[in-house]
């Protein structure tokens, strides 16, 4: 059998994570993990959809693996053509809505692992004046709240990567999603880790080799 030979992506603070079905604290700190993904030595290179990269730390993960072409073929998947722009425009990144199972289809097809990188996003209510004391309000747009993204889209790309047999999955999730009342739960009353923890569940219940890395 071939040897793994393994890419280290240095993202975030905490522990070396491994490919397995694993599930990774981690700490906020000097240290970094890294996200690691294997290939076969002497193998072909392996194809791997980072979802959200257009995100700062989906476009890290991305671009690291672009940087090991001979082990992998790196895709990412952005949410907008102005995303896709930013990160170089190149034709392996694909624009689609992981809301919709039909717009990811294309970029999921063909893949040996999946890294996913999605997450609703809290924006600031205009107007807050840190001068004047209190705390600043929160909200999430239209159509971008945690439930239908980061429960329903990422319950659409584990559906995805299942239905076509995918090797591993990687899911960046939060720490605090077993607490109900966490602060973070409060922003735009949105239970934003309630959702996250639901998608970590399915994972662990999808039969997928999965690793989850909570922040």
């Amino acid at each position: 059998m071939a040897a793994a030979r393994m890419v280290s992506v240095s993202t975030f603070a905490g522990t070396h994570v491994r490919p397995s079905c694993h599930v990774s604290a981690a700490r906020r700190g000097p240290r970094r993990a890294r996200l690691a993904v294997s290939s076969a030595a002497g193998g072909s290179p392996l194809t791997v959809l980072v979802t959200g990269a257009g995100g700062r730390t989906g476009q890290i993960v991305y671009k690291k693996l672009k940087e090991s072409a001979d082990q992998f073929v790196s895709r990412g998947l952005v949410r907008t053509e102005e995303s896709k722009g930013k990160i170089g425009g190149a034709d392996d990144v694909f624009v689609g809505d992981i809301r919709d199972p039909a717009s990811i289809a294309r970029a999921i097809e063909g893949i040996d692992a999946l890294i996913i990188l999605t997450s609703a996003v809290p924006k600031m209510k205009p107007g807050f004046d840190p001068t004047k004391g209190g705390r600043p309000e929160f909200y999430f747009e239209e159509g971008s709240y945690p439930e239908q993204v980061d429960w329903i889209g990422q319950k659409n790309q584990i559906d995805a990567a299942k239905s076509i047999g995918v090797k591993q999955v990687v899911l960046v999730g939060s720490m605090g999603g077993t607490d109900v009342n966490h602060p973070l739960n409060m922003l735009g009353n949105a239970n934003i880790l309630v959702w996250k923890r639901k998608a970590e569940q399915y994972l662990a219940d999808s039969g997928l080799p999965y690793t989850i890395i909570r922040l």
